[in-house]
């Protein structure tokens, strides 16, 4: 018993540990295309944060425009993009 016990306690301890995490999960993409032009995304295009996650542009252009907008325009384009 006390064997079993030697194998099965740290097996639980580390089980424990190994599920929680300190670390906030990354925000994924909230859109799949570019919410101003609806042109694909890369892995590399730009992001913005907007309504708890991320919101991807198909370039710098779109980024400032969508910057430039109040939240009403923002609003209106996110609901509009795919």
């Amino acid at each position: 018993m006390k064997k079993l016990l030697n194998l099965v306690l740290p097996a639980i301890l580390f089980a424990a540990c190994s599920t929680q995490s300190t670390a906030a999960p990354a925000p994924s993409l909230l859109k799949s295309s570019c919410v101003l032009s609806g042109e694909p995304l890369k892995d590399s295009s730009p992001t913005a944060d907007y309504a708890g996650g991320k919101v991807g542009f198909c370039c710098k252009n779109c980024l400032g425009k969508w910057n430039g907008m109040d939240e009403a325009g923002k609003k209106a384009k996110f609901d509009a993009a795919k």
